[in-house]
């Protein structure tokens, strides 16, 4: 008799392990088929790992009927940690499987240490590889530079440079001689003028009109050319 016992508690156990293998193979077929595509997407070009945690809970998931499991990422749009959603339709159940992700991708930063105000380029800056759940803010690529842009504080060198650590140049200064280009359909009519503020690009500011007197608002094109639109 008890040798009887312990041969039915080796197939339960044996049966267990043998669904939570297959839970687990399902989660990472999921993984690989559906996550990862999808995250490539996004970041195209960017290293992708996820490995799920808690893997041990698996084992006391009572048995599905279906061949297989419903599985559903519950927080799509992270880059770090999420959780999985598995449920079964009978018997009925659903638990969650915690999972940590790494998106490794290749982003400018700082050569050299960068002062507040100072001009971003090429001349202070590298790339490098980057986790994405390390930053805050959209990082720049080789393929989208913050070359022109300034630094909003100072960077110490080796700093993945984020849209949070940059702003746009002054182009035209507070006193500034500018060329004011008016647009009303196809009647384009250009004038003289002077800056009344400083602005940033595409920043509506105070313009004159040297000739008239007239005051206005305008769009800052470039560092001597605003336009305005009738």
């Amino acid at each position: 008799m008890r040798i009887i016992r312990l041969t039915i508690a080796l197939f339960c156990f044996q049966a267990s392990l043998t669904f939570a293998i297959s839970i687990e193979a399902q989660l990472n077929h999921y993984i690989n088929e559906v996550e990862i595509p999808r995250l490539s997407k996004i970041y195209p070009g960017a290293s992708i790992d996820i490995s799920l945690n808690n893997l041990a809970a698996l084992n006391y998931l009572p048995d599905c009927e279906a061949s297989t499991i419903s599985i559903n990422n519950q927080r799509p749009d992270t880059t770090k940690r999420t959780n999985y959603e598995i449920s079964c339709e009978s018997p009925v159940w659903k638990s969650y499987i915690p999972a940590t992700q790494s998106i490794m991708i290749t982003a400018i930063k700082t050569s050299s240490p960068i002062n507040r105000g100072q001009v971003i380029s090429k001349s202070n800056t590298d790339i490098g590889e980057v986790d994405l759940s390390s930053l805050r803010g959209d990082i720049f690529t080789e393929s989208n530079p913050p070359y022109g842009l300034i630094a909003s504080r100072n960077l110490r060198i080796n700093t993945f440079i984020t849209d949070n650590l940059t702003s746009q140049p002054t182009l035209i200064k507070k006193g500034d001689l500018i060329l004011i280009t008016a647009s009303s359909g196809t009647i384009t009519v250009k004038m003289n003028g002077v800056s009344l503020e400083n602005g940033i690009k595409g920043q509506q500011i105070r313009v004159k009109n040297t000739s008239s007197g007239r005051i206005i608002y305008a769009k800052v094109v470039t560092n001597s050319e605003v336009l305005v639109n009738y």
